[in-house]
C-alpha cells in the first residue's frame, strides 16, 4: 500500500481533528478485554443459561490458545474459522485472538476464498472438546497485537474487509452507549457466526459491557424478529428507531436507530454513502477497491437499490 492511500484511510478514520490513537479503549487488544473481564467480574455468568462464568471462559479460551500453538499457529497468521455451535465459535475467535493471529470470517462459509485471501490455517469441523484434552489453562503469549493491529478479516462476496483490533473494541464501546447496557443488565443476542455484527454483538459484546447473555427475562433483545433491536444487514436508508444498521466497512454497526453513533459520521445523498470515523476499516485486501472509496478524506460508498 502507498503511502499515500494509507494517509487517506487514516484520515477517513479520524473523526474531525480527533484522531483514533486519541481516543482510548479500556484493553490494549481482545485477548486484554477477556483477560480484564476476567479480574473483574470472573465469578459473574458471561453465559447464563449455560451457566458459565468469566473465569471459565478465560479458562478454556487460554487452553485453546496452548491447543492452537501446539498445531503449529503463529502470530499475525490468519485462521479461517467455520460457523460451529454455540458457543465453541466465540471460543475459538478468542483463542485465535489470544494468541495473536487474525480470524478470518465469511458470509457464505461455503465459498472459496483463495482469490480474495489465502488464510494459513482453516477450522471447518469443531474441535472442541476434544481440544481441551491435556492442555494448560495458562498461557504464555509470545507476541501481544497493538490496538491497530489487524484482527480479522470479513469476506463479503468479493471483497476482503480488514479489521483491526481497534475497531472491534471501539465499535462495541459505541453500541454499548447507545443501547445503555452494562454490567448491571442482561441481554440476548442470536446471531449467526458469518458477520461482522456477530463478531461485536454477540462474541464481544457479553465481555465488553459485563452484561451476561441470557433468554430468561432479558432487559434487551438484539436478534431478527420480535426483539428490541433488528439487525439490518441489507438497507439502503436510516429511517427505523428500532434497527441497528450494519456496514462492515464501517466494523459491524453504522447506526443505532438514527442517532448514529458517538465516533462515527455518516452523511448520505441518494445512494452514495459518506463515512468518517474511529470504526472505518483498516481498507480491502485489494488496493486498487481501497483507490475507489478511499479518494478523499473519508469512506465513500455506493448503495445498491
Amino acid at each position: 500500500m502507498s503511502k499515500k492511500l494509507a494517509k487517506r484511510i487514516y484520515q477517513a478514520q479520524c473523526l474531525g481533528n480527533v484522531e483514533p490513537i486519541e481516543y482510548m479503549t479500556p484493553y490494549p487488544n481482545l485477548h486484554g478485554l477477556v483477560e480484564g473481564q476476567n479480574v473483574k467480574h470472573h465469578g459473574k455468568m458471561i453465559y447464563a443459561d449455560l451457566g458459565m462464568t468469566n473465569s471459565e471462559f478465560y479458562s478454556l479460551v487460554q487452553k485453546l490458545a496452548n491447543w492452537l500453538v501446539s498445531t503449529g499457529l503463529k502470530p499475525k497468521e490468519r485462521v479461517w474459522i467455520h460457523p460451529q455451535q454455540f458457543p465453541h465459535t466465540e471460543l475459538l475467535v478468542f483463542g485465535v485472538w489470544t494468541v495473536g493471529a487474525s480470524v478470518v470470517l465469511a458470509e457464505n462459509p461455503s465459498q472459496d476464498i483463495d482469490h480474495i485471501i489465502r488464510p494459513d490455517r482453516v477450522i471447518d469441523t469443531d474441535p472442541i472438546p476434544d481440544c481441551f484434552e491435556n492442555q494448560d489453562d495458562t498461557f504464555d503469549p509470545t507476541f501481544k497485537p497493538n490496538l491497530d493491529n489487524e484482527a480479522m478479516v470479513f469476506i463479503s462476496g468479493k471483497k476482503g474487509i480488514r479489521l483491526s483490533h481497534y475497531n472491534l473494541l471501539v465499535n462495541a464501546n459505541d453500541v454499548q452507549r447507545k443501547l445503555d447496557l452494562y454490567d448491571d443488565g442482561k441481554f440476548h443476542v442470536e446471531l449467526k457466526p458469518n458477520s461482522t455484527a456477530w463478531v461485536v454483538l454477540q462474541a464481544i459484546f457479553p465481555l465488553y459491557t459485563g452484561a451476561p447473555v441470557t433468554k430468561e427475562n432479558p432487559d434487551l433483545t438484539i436478534g431478527h424478529e420480535n426483539v428490541d433491536y433488528i439487525v439490518n444487514f441489507d438497507w439502503t436508508e436510516i429511517s427505523a428507531s428500532n434497527q441497528l444498521y450494519i456496514l462492515p466497512e464501517n466494523t459491524a454497526v453504522v447506526s443505532v436507530g438514527t442517532s448514529g453513533l458517538p465516533m462515527t459520521t455518516l452523511e448520505q445523498e441518494g445512494t452514495h454513502l459518506s463515512v468518517e470515523g474511529h470504526s472505518v476499516m483498516m481498507g480491502y485486501t485489494d488496493d486498487e477497491l481501497n483507490k475507489k472509496v478511499f479518494t478523499g478524506e473519508s469512506l465513500a460508498l455506493q448503495l445498491s437499490r
